[in-house]
């Protein structure tokens, strides 16, 4: 049976070989485009040429100082050297002390103890030596038992793993206390070392503790970047930029807490001289280009017979009547989107760049000079305000005076973030009067973040059957991962009030208290209280939360480091804590 489908196929056919009727692109009123033309000025040659060489002039230094902490003003100190090269920003800054027991009998830092003490075997087999000594240093050397005061403070996974590797596997900590400098060990003759194998065993101590050194960056004895009365970080750089005597430029990082390190995360700091006068000053930098024309996507196509990019429509926005913003820049995507031009640059990394001249020469041969925003010798009526840094006048400006001839190239990394191993909720409870540290997470002697309870205690346990006599209660329970935050006065001549870190009355009829485990709540110095500025724990609350980061520097390097990080809270919290109560 024949198909009674029928095709029909259609070709353009042209009378004559000439393309120049469909080049010329005729249209049915051209004395309307014209007038259109003429309306909008279209008609008012400016002279321009297209941009096709630029020549940029620029003083640039890297950083060559480095404060971690705060610093008062008017202070002028000597800081410590700083390579941008050698580490990321964010590995130097947010670096935290690992969990570590003040004694080699605690259980902080278990289960990297047992596993460090397996590399060490691991090089210790390395070595050419008459015999093995795996078993002698596991014997000396073991994960010492669980008391019955450590299994009852303890959670089941540590217990498990704690009884799985007691008396079987070696303990790291216990072997660097008793091995000490690794240049002259001590081998305990328990070991029966014999006497040609000793300079072995001193190689593979000596490579495991370079190994545990750069495991983990850490930082120095007594260096404090995070600030727990601030609960965040605060660090400068500094470097000198000029030749003179006031070269001196210095960044202070004041609130930094999000992990996200960049130029906008500091402020020029005129109060403070961190003595860079006897360090190079800066170089004058020459960059000659070819400026490249700004692409995006739904730009005005340049080409007459060029379509334009379909992913964007700029014609399908509807901005309201007040939406100002949204209209002008649809105005200059659509009219001046192809005037833009963008030369590279290239900076190195950690460096503080202020320009000096921009000259461009176009097609016709024309060079136009182009002064930095800001140059004294020009009268701008409005600045370019774009990656400009700011200069506070006062410890509470949020703003500060403009700085717009200053770029800062942060040597900064997107890390990876691992688990959460210590959370920190700070609320504030209006029906108590108080504040409350909320230890959510705490880190295990595993180094994992274990959930304490989230549920508050009832005022009172419900009950059935006959009323029962009313009973007196001095105050109703606290769970015991909720921390008080009392108001103190710490200046009877400012009125300043603090929050200093309390504790709980066990109401077990038991003489103690039930303070804070967690690290984020330590400051550092057994003498010293924790003592939170009042403006830090606002009504929306706080969260910080620890964990390991990692990430890789830009010649392969891998830096592992253990960082807090600060967000805002949920909200007001309510412990339901009175006192002087009758239950019944």
């Amino acid at each position: 049976m024949p198909s009674i489908t029928n095709w029909a196929r259609v070709e353009p056919r042209t009378a004559g070989t000439s393309i120049d009727v469909g080049f010329a692109a005729r249209i049915h009123d051209p004395f309307w485009m014209l007038a259109r033309q003429w309306q909008v000025g279209e008609f008012q040659g400016e002279d321009a040429g297209t941009p096709i060489v630029a020549r940029w002039r620029a003083r640039v230094n890297s950083m060559t100082r480095y404060h971690a902490g705060p610093i008062q003003p008017n202070t002028q100190l000597n800081a410590a050297k700083f390579d941008p090269d050698s580490i990321p920003l964010e590995a130097l800054v947010e670096r935290q002390p690992l969990q570590q027991s003040a004694t080699v009998d605690g259980l902080d830092g278990l289960r990297l103890a047992v596993e460090s003490g397996q590399h060490f075997l691991r090089l210790l087999g390395l070595q050419p030596m008459t015999q093995s000594y795996d078993k002698a240093f596991k014997t000396l050397y073991a994960v010492p038992k669980l008391s019955d005061a450590q299994r009852a403070a303890l959670d089941p996974d540590t217990i498990a793993y704690a009884d799985l590797v007691a008396d079987r596997a070696l303990d790291g900590r216990r072997l660097k206390a008793a091995l000490g400098d690794p240049v002259n060990p001590k081998l305990d003759a328990a070991l029966h070392i014999a006497a040609g194998d000793g300079a072995e065993v001193g190689a593979a101590y000596r490579a495991w503790i370079a190994w545990a050194n750069e495991l983990f960056y850490q930082p120095s004895p007594g260096e404090q970047t995070w600030q727990p009365d601030r609960m965040e970080y605060t660090f400068s750089l500094a470097t000198r930029l000029g030749d003179d005597q006031f070269g001196e430029r210095t960044l202070t990082a004041r609130q930094y807490v999000d992990g996200t390190l960049d130029w906008y995360s500091f402020d020029l700091n005129g109060d403070i001289n961190m003595g860079t006068s006897g360090d190079k000053p800066g170089d004058i930098v020459t960059r000659t280009v070819i400026p490249a024309p700004v692409t995006f996507h739904g730009m005005p196509a340049p080409r007459f017979w060029e379509f334009e990019d379909a992913r964007i429509d700029l014609g399908s926005l509807q901005p309201g009547a007040t939406d100002l913003p949204q209209m002008l820049l649809v105005e200059t995507l659509s009219g001046y989107g192809n005037d833009w031009y963008v030369i590279p640059i290239d900076l190195p990394v950690g460096s503080l760049a202020q320009a000096r001249s921009l000259v461009v020469t176009d097609t016709f041969g024309m060079k136009t000079l182009h002064r930095p925003t800001g140059d004294p010798g020009i009268q701008s009526r409005s600045g370019w305000s774009m990656f400009s840094l700011s200069m506070p006048t006062e410890p509470s400006d949020a703003t500060g005076v403009a700085i717009s001839n200053l770029f800062f190239l942060a040597p900064s990394v997107r890390a990876l973030e691992g688990p959460v191993l210590e959370e920190v909720m700070l609320v504030r409870d209006e029906l108590a009067n108080l504040g409350w540290a909320i230890e959510r997470r705490l880190e295990s002697p595993l180094e994992i973040g274990l959930e304490t309870a989230k549920d508050v205690e009832p005022l009172a346990p419900p009950h059935d059957g006959e009323p029962v006599i009313p009973q007196y209660r001095l105050a109703t329970p606290v769970p015991d991962h909720w921390v008080p935050l009392l108001p103190v006065r710490i200046s009877d001549v400012t009125k300043e009030v603090r929050l200093a870190r309390g504790a709980v009355l066990d109401l077990d009829g038991q003489p103690h208290v039930i303070g804070a485990h967690a690290r984020i709540l330590d400051v550092g110095d057994p003498a010293s209280r924790l003592l939170i500025h009042e403006e830090e724990v606002p009504r929306e609350g706080l969260v910080v939360r620890r964990s390991y980061q990692a990430a890789r520097w830009y010649d392969g390097r891998l830096f592992v480091w253990a960082g807090n990080r600060a967000s805002v809270g949920k909200g007001e919290a309510s412990s339901g804590l009175a006192f002087d109560s009758l239950d019944g």
